[in-house]
């Protein structure tokens, strides 16, 4: 293996931490997007780096499914509604 496939799998690498770092939930002061339980209010929010991260979270956890086709929960940016 060369020195430049080498850098060709580090940006890869790099590329694919960035991509879960934006669709995985973090830390209150790195949130941009926070992602409400509209059916507990009393939970936590769950924040997000990113729009598509928050909405895929709710989308996919059972915590957050529709029930009986009603959304139970609300993406906010910090500072306004988003969704």
């Amino acid at each position: 293996m060369n020195y430049c496939e080498e850098q060709i799998e580090y940006l890869e690498w790099q590329a694919q931490a960035e991509k879960e770092k934006n669709a995985n939930p973090c830390d209150v002061a790195e949130g941009v997007y926070m992602l409400v339980d509209d059916a507990s209010p009393s939970e936590s929010p769950v924040y997000f780096r990113s729009l598509r991260g928050a909405v895929d979270w709710a989308e996919n956890d059972d915590q957050y499914i529709s029930y009986q086709g009603q959304e139970q929960w609300s993406v906010y940016r910090v500072g306004g509604k988003v969704l």
